[in-house]
């Protein structure tokens, strides 16, 4: 009778490990699974951030582009207003010119 009542807690209680280990494994495969899904979104992640720094690198190049536009451009008004300063100069001359041309004569 001991042996029958000891075969019948040891099948319970191999019963209950095989379900514990059923469960175990199918926790394990979850957080595997779970994991995994995480490493595609990370990996997902990190080409949108490596296309947003990309994408970062080429606006402030064209940033720079357009500062140097800006700058020549800016250059150009200068001299195209010193060049209309000396025109304005030369007329002011010329005039001064003819009234002392017609005061001599």
């Amino acid at each position: 009778m001991c042996l029958k009542v000891s075969s019948y807690v040891m099948g319970s209680y191999g019963i209950y490990f095989y379900a514990e280990l059923e469960s175990f494994k199918m926790e394990y495969e979850n957080a595997r699974l779970k994991c995994n899904a995480a490493d595609e979104r990370a990996n997902i992640l990190a080409s949108e951030v490596i296309g947003l720094e990309d994408k970062a690198l080429r606006l402030r190049s064209n940033e720079l582009k357009l500062e140097r536009q800006l700058e020549n451009s800016q250059a150009e008004i200068s001299s195209f207003n010193l060049y209309h300063w000396c025109i304005h100069q030369l007329v002011l001359i010329v005039r001064y010119y003819m009234i002392a041309m017609n005061h001599l004569q």
